[in-house]
């Protein structure tokens, strides 16, 4: 592939990245938007929206279960366009009968929605090495794409539905939003074809499964990302309680979350032009570190303007952090597991999110700055282990640098 054809192909991702992830962003909040519509009672209400954004969320943990059939696909683009048009085509379903036909219905529904989920964030992630070229620099630039594309989407999904919702209806957006979904679908059948790979080439689930605990890179990726991710969930909950302590309304203290997304974003475009350099596995480290030291200043904050200025550092040192751990999946996963490697690490960091966010609401008793101290303790803790581990199971061996495609133990 020359330069110029694949610099368009990066183009056609992104624009693929964006939409679908857009769609995995906002379609908690549609779907909260149309339960509070629909539903007569507040509290029946509230209660049914979250039922269903955790429904959304939960069928992620299959996710490597449905991985090893993109690694075996003949043309994977085929098989991650028909995931996210069913995406889309089941979360309008479920915004049009939401109030209208039994609430197990729309469960179902959206359960079904769900187990696509992991195709629009690592399945399609997992491509990205096979677009990207040949080279440390190409590859890391094409990860701090992929970054923004998050970034953008976390910022634009809920964006779009929110305004959509004020200015047509909350099932309209959520329509307007499975629309994007489908624009999504037939861009993914625009990116260029990979070829093929063996069956005796892709190992088995279990084996996957396996290769994340024994692999010391790809561990220590995994557990740093599930403890950021679970501690950075909570900030949802955080936020709004920090609403007293600096006399602002609750609506004022989200602008806290705006900070933190405007510096990932701002961060993530920076790496897409001036990539990252180094071990992927001490950068994930070191990045860790870094984002627990930002806990910590957020917690000691004086006042709302310096509070802004430390979610917006979290935010910046997000992007490389997320960047680096790209890096390290691409780097340390075998070649013909490299889909399932992505959608079990990116399944165990959205459910280790929801649990975060869910224990942020447990201890909320507890005042937002201890909050923000124990998850910045926790990412510490994980910075830590990262060091402890790695001084116990030594670096990365030959087979594990950069560029070099990992290997798995046992038989594939």
């Amino acid at each position: 592939m020359t330069a110029r054809g694949r610099g368009g192909a990066l183009g056609r991702y992104c624009a693929t990245a964006v939409g679908v992830r857009m769609v995995d962003a906002g379609a908690g909040v549609g779907l909260l938007l149309v339960a509070a519509q629909r539903l007569d009672d507040p509290v029946t209400a509230a209660r049914t929206g979250g039922l269903l954004v955790a429904l959304f969320t939960l069928p992620h943990l299959a996710g490597p279960l449905l991985a090893r059939r993109l690694d075996l696909a003949r043309d994977p683009r085929r098989l991650l366009g028909a995931a996210y048009a069913v995406v889309a085509v089941l979360l309008a379903a479920a915004a049009w009968t939401l109030g209208r036909a039994p609430t197990p219905l729309v469960a179902a529904l959206v359960v079904l929605a769900g187990f696509g989920g992991p195709m629009l964030t690592g399945g399609l992630s997992s491509r990205l090495a096979d677009l990207a070229g040949a080279g440390e620099r190409a590859q890391r630039r094409a990860q701090g794409l992929d970054a923004t594309s998050y970034g953008v989407a976390a910022t634009a999904g809920p964006t779009l539905v929110a305004a959509l919702a004020g200015w047509l209806s909350p099932a309209s957006a959520l329509a307007c939003l499975a629309g994007l979904g489908l624009v999504s679908a037939a861009l993914a059948q625009t990116l260029p074809p990979v070829p093929a790979r063996p069956v005796a080439a892709v190992p088995r689930v279990r084996e996957v499964l396996a290769l994340v605990i024994r692999s010391p890179p790809l561990r220590r990726v995994n557990y740093a990302t599930m403890v950021t991710a679970g501690a950075q969930a909570g900030l949802a909950v955080v936020v709004v309680q920090l609403a007293g302590p600096y006399d602002v309304r609750p609506a004022t203290a989200a602008v806290l979350l705006a900070a933190s997304g405007a510096g990932n974003l701002v961060s993530s475009l920076v790496l897409s032009v001036v990539p990252l350099t180094g071990e992927p596995d001490r950068l994930t480290t070191r990045h860790v570190a870094v984002l627990a030291g930002c806990f910590g200043l957020c917690a000691l904050a004086p006042s709302f303007g310096w509070a802004i200025a430390a979610f917006a550092l979290m935010g910046v040192t997000t992007a490389p952090f997320v960047t680096a751990t790209f890096a390290a999946r691409t780097a340390y996963a075998p070649e013909g597991a490299r889909g399932q490697v992505f959608v079990t690490l990116a399944a165990l960091k959205i459910s280790t999110a929801s649990g975060g966010t869910a224990l942020a609401g447990l201890l909320v008793g507890l005042g937002p700055h201890a909050l923000l101290l124990l998850g910045g303790s926790a990412v510490l803790a994980a910075a830590v282990a990262t060091v402890v581990d790695r001084r116990l199971s030594g670096a990365p061996g030959p087979d594990q640098q950069v560029g070099a495609p990992a290997r798995l133990s046992g038989p594939a």
